[in-house]
């Protein structure tokens, strides 16, 4: 098993103290007392919190407490990530402790429906890119100034195992989910889920080839076999040869539009860059190759933690097998560790789902009913996208209270 080891060190010993600063929106102040004023909105940041003066709320500028404080919640990983139910339980031992001498904390909130999405799901719902009336939506657009798909915290290179280039997000396969208006299915290397993700969404691609690659000589005993230049790793449990540079795509478009600039892309596009990466070289194919193709899950995986293709533990899939199986990952383990650069007043931000709660302004308490039966709403930092998420499934959190903080915080 590779585990965490054999990351990269430089991503394990980086301190970074950038002030990251986007164009486009209003820009915080990462230091105490500081305050920046745009369109008549103005970010104060005041230590451990941060006034937002478009939103008329004080949020918590670590992003990801949920990773060094608890409150004696069960269920939260180590990463931080947590299921919707545990958010929920986490927020209330969070104001009944009186964290920072407040008692309203809560999750950011998204309306039902929402002009500035650019799509509509089947209950009404509104979803996609562009959200920018939903609490998370305005931080991520108007507040912070980042635009969709990119990332709000780019990644240094690193390497997982034989890999390199993993990015603890989600992954496309080949297969369709159960229900076709729900996309394809997905893999997250950030949480170990698998589940169904819409097609326009941004997300990243690891090929493979199916079997051992012609001329190679077959690996013995089961754990993963890196080829002699280091390009292919070949996966003996699944039969399969990966791509050891998990995301090509970032410095090889192959003359395919449409890449982001950090590697992720629609499923759509993902198809024509794996088409494009067969007929590379004069039609000899990337690394000589012509079978290159994305990763399939089947129909059904009596493995996985939910029915059919969802859920943790998704081991009859190969890219399942690859996070819990060769690299010795567990539920809720990011493949990478995102590190901790500053984001406006934010830290510890991390570029992947945060949950969200029904509501109908960011001064609304989260309604109980979600948008629909077993689902929430979720937003990514990763790409700007908004969408909703079977709450059973593990993402991060962040906080803020209404108003703004009558007096210094409390120590």
């Amino acid at each position: 098993m590779w585990g965490h080891m054999f990351r990269n060190r430089r991503a394990l010993l980086l301190t970074l103290v950038l002030l990251v600063r986007f164009g486009g929106g209003a820009q915080f102040a990462a230091s105490v007392g500081q305050s920046v004023a745009d369109g008549g909105a103005t970010a104060r940041s005041a230590g451990p919190l941060c006034y937002d003066s478009r939103l008329r709320v004080t949020w918590l500028a670590d992003a990801n407490l949920p990773a060094t404080q608890t409150f004696g919640v069960q269920g939260v990983h180590k990463s931080g990530s947590m299921n919707y139910a545990t958010a929920l339980r986490w927020v209330a031992a969070m104001n009944e402790s009186g964290y920072l001498g407040h008692h309203n904390w809560q999750l950011p909130t998204a309306p039902d429906e929402d002009p500035t999405c650019a799509r509509t799901g089947r209950h009404g719902e509104s979803f996609g890119f562009g959200c920018s009336e939903s609490v998370l939506g305005s931080l991520y657009y108007k507040t912070l100034g980042l635009r969709a798909p990119n990332t709000a915290v780019p990644l240094p290179s690193t390497n997982t195992g034989p890999f390199r280039n993993f990015q603890p997000y989600l992954y496309w396969s080949l297969s369709a989910a159960a229900d076709p208006k729900q996309g394809f299915i997905s893999f997250s290397f950030n949480t170990g889920f698998q589940g169904a993700n819409a097609g326009p969404n941004h997300l990243y691609v690891l090929p493979l080839i199916k079997g051992p690659l012609p001329g190679t000589t077959p690996a013995s005993g089961e754990g993963l076999r890196a080829s002699a230049d280091g390009k292919t790793i070949y996966d003996p449990r699944s039969q399969v040869t990966w791509l050891a540079d998990a995301n090509l795509a970032e410095t090889q478009s192959f003359g395919v539009p449409n890449i982001t600039r950090d590697g992720a892309m629609d499923h759509d596009t993902a198809l024509r860059w794996i088409d494009a990466m067969n007929k590379a070289d004069r039609g000899r194919g990337y690394l000589g190759q012509t079978h290159w193709q994305l990763p399939e899950t089947g129909r059904a995986d009596p493995s996985c933690s939910l029915r059919g293709t969802t859920g943790y533990d998704c081991t009859g899939s190969a890219m399942g097998a690859l996070y819990y199986q060769q690299l010795g990952l567990h539920r809720g383990d990011p493949v990478v560790a995102t590190p901790d650069v500053t984001v406006g007043p934010f830290h510890h931000l991390q570029p992947y789902l945060y949950w969200a709660c029904s509501g109908a302004s960011a001064l609304s308490p989260c309604r109980a009913d979600g948008p629909a039966a077993g689902f929430e709403w979720n937003f990514s930092f990763g790409n700007g996208f908004q969408g909703t998420n079977l709450t059973r499934n593990d993402l991060y959190v962040m906080v803020y209270f209404p108003g703004a903080a009558s007096g210094p915080p409390a120590k």
